[in-house]
């Protein structure tokens, strides 16, 4: 399992006589661990040019589900590039919560009651983690970069310029130069241990079971937790023929944890949690684990950086740590293919840690209370407990503002950078900020008269520049120009002129009908610089010192 306890070698670097050392290979990026974080991060670098290296210890790729819920967020990235279909057609979207003691309802949370939502996926996407890999694998065998799998790294020393690596594979050990490193290789991450990280935090008492099922005539629309004495039971359908995913804690008694787990040893936690013997036709797999909330002292240090496991593990409530970890590469891919095609200062990529740091913390912080609050709840509380989650689940249910709110937290949406460096803010409106995620609104395009969202603009590789309200046709052209010729292939021109059917965009932006506003959107979605003018010069100036862009093209048309 990804959360289980780190464990780290004894002696790194060392490796016995017999092997051979083969002559000096050199790569930009050496990716370490094909999980979902380190595809992510290939598939992103791909997008925008950068080849890299990816390895993975595994004989290949992984044949069972573990993570399974993708979020809103994440589908999102997957949207933008063009595999949200593929992953769509692999697992089950989810439309709800509910909660339960045996037979009893405590209440549910039905998605599709919002208002209006923030995404083109109002649901959380129940599907295997192997899916959701082979979806990425086959994004980077299109683009001829394969997975090196069986190739392990022994070694790890990192300078200021280069990182040099020593990899085993099969009876050879292969030394490569590498100009970046990324550690996505879990919660065990060598690269961590090799570049002296601290991963700190606690391991929870007990232990968790996860199982594979096929189930009759259940409810394949929502997620059910259960709520018993003897702790909880997570049920989540997240495949065809009937098949869901089961969670919960084993018995305290439990001390053989050596020894396989069989269905049989769960099967009577799970009868009693649901209230009476669930119809469980086969059991497909099965694994026992632990649990911990660690975080790394830090993501970076000198040519080396930390993405999912390896920088921050928690709590599986609400399905958050492989999100977090194809958030991280998102975040970092862009930043560090600018750096590498010469069109940014590398200190744009202390903005990693910076950005991704704080989410990492409140992302720990709140699950570690949500699952300390489920697991030690006292058993006096818990007849008072079924009365408060009645009511509080029928209060939040009917009012559909309520259940926007609680899904986007869920989901992602709501997560910031606004406080971060390169987010600025010139303009009054406060609704959206610079450092927010990109709303998904519907647009209509009034140069190609056909309804889209702004999400869809932003599917080219590079910044979105985004200009609302009334512009000339002449100084439109000029703006034009200056795009292509500053920010050739890097920066895309969107202009959005009022009209009723896009009223909807300019009162989330607050334009009047008469004013303006132009918005940067960075390669990863969040809004980099919102300003209520049309001054190109600003854009030029947020671009080279606050992006760090290293400009060669004609500044002749500025205006």
């Amino acid at each position: 399992m990804e959360n289980e306890e780190p464990r780290f070698p004894k002696k790194t670097g060392y490796f016995p006589a017999l092997l051979t050392v083969e002559s000096v290979r050199h790569t930009d990026v050496l990716i370490v661990g094909a999980g979902p974080s380190g595809l992510m991060m290939a598939a992103q670098l791909l997008r925008f040019g950068i080849q890299p290296t990816i390895i993975d210890a595994k004989s290949g790729p992984d044949r069972t589900s573990r993570a399974i819920a993708v979020h809103a967020r994440s589908l999102e990235l997957f949207r933008q590039m063009g595999l949200a279909d593929a992953l769509l057609a692999q697992g089950n979207p989810s439309y709800g919560v509910q909660l339960q003691r045996g037979r009893k309802l405590l209440g549910r949370l039905d998605f599709a009651q919002m208002d209006h939502p923030d995404t083109a996926f109002p649901f959380v996407y129940l599907v295997g983690q192997d899916k959701t890999e082979k979806v990425l694998i086959d994004r980077l065998t299109e683009n001829a970069c394969p997975v090196r799998w069986e190739t392990q790294l022994i070694s790890l020393r990192q300078d200021d310029k280069e990182a040099i690596v020593e990899l085993k594979q099969g009876a050879d050990v292969q030394k490569w130069v590498c100009k970046w490193v990324i550690g996505a290789d879990g919660a065990n991450s060598t690269v961590r241990t090799c570049i002296g990280i601290p991963f700190e935090g606690k391991k929870y008492p007990g232990q968790y079971f996860l199982a594979d099922v096929q189930i009759r005539g259940t409810d394949s629309r929502r997620v059910h937790f259960f709520l018993s004495a003897k702790g909880f039971l997570g049920i989540f359908p997240y495949g065809p023929e009937g098949r869901y995913r089961l969670m919960g804690p084993l018995p305290a008694t439990d001390n053989l944890p050596e020894l396989p787990l069989q269905y049989a040893d769960i099967k009577p936690r799970v009868d009693d949690a649901v209230g009476f013997g669930l119809s469980v036709d086969r059991c497909l797999w099965i694994s026992r684990f632990s649990l911990h909330k660690r975080l790394a002292e830090s993501f970076a240090r000198q040519r080396c950086f930390l993405v999912g496991d390896a920088a921050h593990i928690h709590s599986p409530i609400g399905g958050q740590g492989m999100n977090s970890g194809m958030q991280d590469a998102a975040n970092l891919a862009w930043k560090l293919a600018g750096v590498l095609a010469g069109k940014m200062n590398p200190r744009i990529l202390h903005t990693y840690q910076q950005e991704r740091m704080p989410v990492a913390k409140a992302t720990l912080r709140d699950t570690d209370r949500a699952f300390g609050w489920i697991r030690t709840m006292p058993g006096w509380f818990k007849p008072l407990s079924d009365s408060l989650f009645a009511w509080g689940m029928r209060l939040v249910g009917q009012r559909p503002g309520w259940i926007k709110r609680l899904f986007n937290e869920l989901a992602q949406l709501n997560i910031h950078y606004r406080k971060a460096p390169l987010a600025i803010h010139y303009a009054t409106g406060r609704h959206i900020q610079a450092g927010d995620r990109l709303p998904f609104l519907p647009v209509f395009d009034e140069k190609t008269k056909k309804q889209t969202d702004l999400h869809r603009w932003c599917e080219k590789p590079g910044f979105m520049l985004l200009l609302l309200g009334t512009v000339s046709h002449h100084q439109l052209h000029i703006i034009g120009q200056w795009v292509r010729q500053r920010y050739p292939r890097a920066m895309h021109l969107y202009y959005l002129p009022f009209s009723p059917q896009n009223q909807a965009v300019f009162d989330a932006f607050e334009v009047k009908p008469d004013g303006t506003k132009s918005v940067l959107i960075r390669p990863d979605m969040y809004i980099g610089y919102i300003n209520d003018a049309l001054n190109v010069n600003l854009i030029d100036t947020y671009m080279e010192e606050v992006i760090g862009w290293v400009s060669t093209g004609n500044a002749g048309l500025r205006s």
